[in-house]
């Protein structure tokens, strides 16, 4: 394992999960609503780590989020970059899924009005959509109204291609979305931001500051980890430390 890629699989999908780098954040921020005992071998200030996936089904890749970008956090905007040292150009991802529309998972969609992905499909909750596309003078709106027409909106839970499931998992936003991966008897949980870090699970309150509604997120995060330990799932986490894989005991 280099610390930017790490290969695994689920079943007959190959995966690879992908560094995007890290970015700064506080304390009191990533670890919102946490008492001090928990949290108080983080320094003030620390580096998030950053991890996305890339789905390999043998006939379609599929890229969960993008990071960053390369234009807006120093320590950031490797995604791209890591892909290709893998032998993946950005033209040959064939899905993007948008989780969530923080700047940390879109702001490697688009690049000055032109997408990253150029052959890709976008997928993202239409509420989501709607929510960050209000505004055109916000930074969400800059990055997402260029794929415009590459967007496909859904409003439901939706099986993706066989064995790979969209779930509307509300709470850090409002279209927030997760991913169950089953395959020949193996599963995977993506959770995006449901959880922050491992510290989270002994203390299922704490969430990041910019989660849209704690109480729902709470509710979210507990089905979420029942649901991982009823399927023995293997987990699959943005913030998590490199390369974001965990399971629920």
């Amino acid at each position: 394992m280099n610390r930017q890629t790490y290969r695994f699989t689920c079943g007959k999908f190959n995966m690879l999960a992908i560094s995007d780098g890290v970015f700064p954040v506080s304390r009191e921020f990533f670890f919102a609503n946490t008492p001090e005992e928990i949290i108080k071998q983080f320094p003030s200030m620390f580096g998030a780590p950053l991890n996305f996936l890339l789905i390999d089904t043998g006939s379609r890749l599929i890229l969960v989020d993008t990071g960053f970008g390369t234009n807006s956090v120093p320590e950031a905007g490797k995604l791209i970059p890591n892909l290709k040292t893998q032998g993946i150009p950005s033209e040959d991802i064939d899905i993007v899924v948008i989780t969530h529309g923080h700047m940390d998972h879109i702001g490697g969609v688009s690049e000055n009005g032109v997408p990253c992905f150029p052959n890709a499909q976008y997928v993202i909750r239409k509420a989501e959509w709607e929510q960050w596309t209000k505004n055109p003078e916000s930074d969400e709106y800059k990055k997402l109204i260029p794929l415009r027409e590459k967007v496909c909106l859904i409003e439901s839970d939706t099986e993706l291609i066989p064995g790979i499931h969209l779930i509307h998992s509300p709470g850090h936003t409002v279209g927030n979305l997760s991913l169950t991966i089953c395959s020949e008897g193996q599963v995977l949980m993506v959770a995006s931001d449901i959880l922050n870090d491992p510290l989270n699970l002994r203390h299922l309150d704490s969430h990041i500051a910019v989660e849209m509604s704690p109480e729902i997120g709470l509710e979210t995060r507990k089905k979420f980890l029942q649901t991982a330990k009823d399927t023995s799932a293997l987990l699959f986490v943005c913030h998590f430390p490199f390369p974001g894989l965990g399971q629920r005991m």
